[in-house]
């Protein structure tokens, strides 16, 4: 079972989730470039680079084929991987994936590339969710470090690029899904302002979706045992948990 951050996140980001998931599978959180403990090296920045470096680690896997859980640009790389490398793909398990929205709100990347003390990461920060006293100045601390990492700015700056215009990337990927039998469940928060749903684009993509009511850009975090729960019956019904 692969785990996928989002932009400016890091494995971390399903920590919530990931001991449970580990009960009944194995499970590897990635650190994406420029994120984490990875260097910055982005290349192009594209979601299909940043998918090339998730599929060295598919490749590297000769058990069988993974399972893929994928947070909003981690979503995005998730279908990604799952059209160009069918036999190396299990299922998918997307939250808020960048792709299947309205699209990603260019002022939040830009000030969240902009960041430069704890008060202003902390107030850009909140906007991801829909309760703000979820962000603190640890967890906005934690982010501006990263940030402030030579090259992690221009690395971030590239990959925001790209992902202004993941719809029109991921369309084929996401068009040849749809008709695929490959299992695959979307869960997004109703208040998302980050990466609003699309519904059309999402129900014609993926019968099962769950939307979470009071809950922003960041459902493994603000609504985390729902979202546990969902990935059990997910995974039960696969045979998995």
């Amino acid at each position: 079972m692969i785990l996928l951050h989002g932009f400016g996140a890091d494995r971390m980001a399903w920590a919530l989730q990931q001991a449970a998931l580990a009960q009944f599978a194995s499970t590897v959180a990635v650190d994406l470039p420029a994120h984490g403990g990875s260097d910055n090296h982005v290349g192009d920045g594209s979601i299909a680079f940043l998918s090339e470096v998730v599929a060295g680690l598919l490749r590297s896997n000769d058990a069988a084929p993974a399972h893929l859980v994928g947070h909003s640009l981690g979503g995005a790389i998730a279908i990604d991987l799952a059209h160009r490398f069918p036999d190396r793909v299990a299922s998918l398990f997307l939250v808020a994936p960048a792709g299947l929205g309205r699209g990603i709100d260019h002022a939040f990347l830009t000030d969240f590339m902009s960041m430069q003390s704890l008060d202003e990461a902390q107030r850009v920060l909140e906007r991801l969710v829909a309760r703000p006293r979820l962000i603190n100045l640890q967890m906005a601390a934690r982010v501006l470090d990263r940030l402030n990492q030579p090259g992690a700015r221009e690395g971030l700056r590239k990959i925001a690029a790209a992902l202004a215009d993941a719809a029109g990337v991921l369309a084929p990927a996401i068009a040849s899904i749809s008709r695929s039998s490959l299992p695959r469940i979307v869960v997004w928060g109703e208040e998302d302002r980050i990466n609003p749903i699309d519904e059309d684009r999402v129900t014609s993509f993926a019968k099962n979706l769950t939307l979470l009511a009071a809950t922003g850009h960041m459902p493994q975090v603000e609504n985390a045992a729902k979202v546990e729960m969902l990935l059990r019956s997910f995974y039960r019904e696969l045979g998995l948990s």
